[in-house]
Parts: structure tokens; C-alpha cells; sequence
């Protein structure tokens, strides 16, 4: 059984090769590991959105910001999922705060 960091990197290299199912899998594996593997919640959060369900993928992020206020790149997940569902000011206020605190897609 891998540990909650390689379960995460599994889930990465699932998520690069579009393997959307297979990435939540090992990222659930690596939350259940690390409860608070908060980088863990942003990449399900990441492939539930890109496999249609971007209400998931809000809640996902936003327990990622609950444990990692700080970090910027789960707002801009976040942000990106709220567009999908419409929410143009949720998604334009996180995509504000990602910049905010210098996380920059580029």
C-alpha cells in the first residue's frame, strides 16, 4: 500500500494523462491517508471538475483552502469550477485571490 504522497503523485500522473476516474481514486487513497493532505483535496477537486462535476470539485477545494488558506493555486481551482457552474462572482473573487496571493496560471 502506498503512503499518502505516492498515492497524491499517482493521482497527479493519472490526472496529466486524463485518466479522471483512476485520479480520484488514488487521490481519495491519499486523503484517506493524510486527512489533511490538503494538496490531495485540490486534485480531486481538479479531476472531479474536468469529469464533469464541478460541485464536487467546489467542495473538494473547499476544504483545501480550509486546511491551506494560503495557498493560491486552490482558489484558482476553485474559481475555475464555479465558472463551470455559473457563478461568475464566486469564480471572479477566487480568481482574484489566487492572484492575490501570487499564484499565477502562467
Amino acid at each position: 500500500m502506498p503512503d499518502a504522497f505516492e498515492a497524491y503523485i499517482q493521482g497527479i500522473s493519472h490526472l496529466q494523462n486524463s485518466e479522471l476516474e483512476q485520479a480520484i481514486r488514488a487521490f481519495t487513497e491519499a486523503i484517506t491517508l493524510n486527512p489533511d493532505f490538503a494538496a490531495a483535496y485540490n486534485g480531486r477537486g481538479a479531476a472531479r471538475i474536468l469529469a464533469g462535476d464541478p460541485k464536487k470539485g467546489v467542495s473538494d477545494c473547499d476544504e483545501a483552502i480550509r486546511i491551506a488558506p494560503e495557498e493560491g493555486r486552490f482558489y484558482r481551482t476553485r474559481g475555475l469550477a464555479h465558472k463551470d457552474v455559473g457563478n461568475e462572482a464566486k469564480a471572479n473573487a477566487d480568481l482574484t485571490k489566487s492572484e492575490q496571493l501570487g499564484f499565477s496560471a502562467e
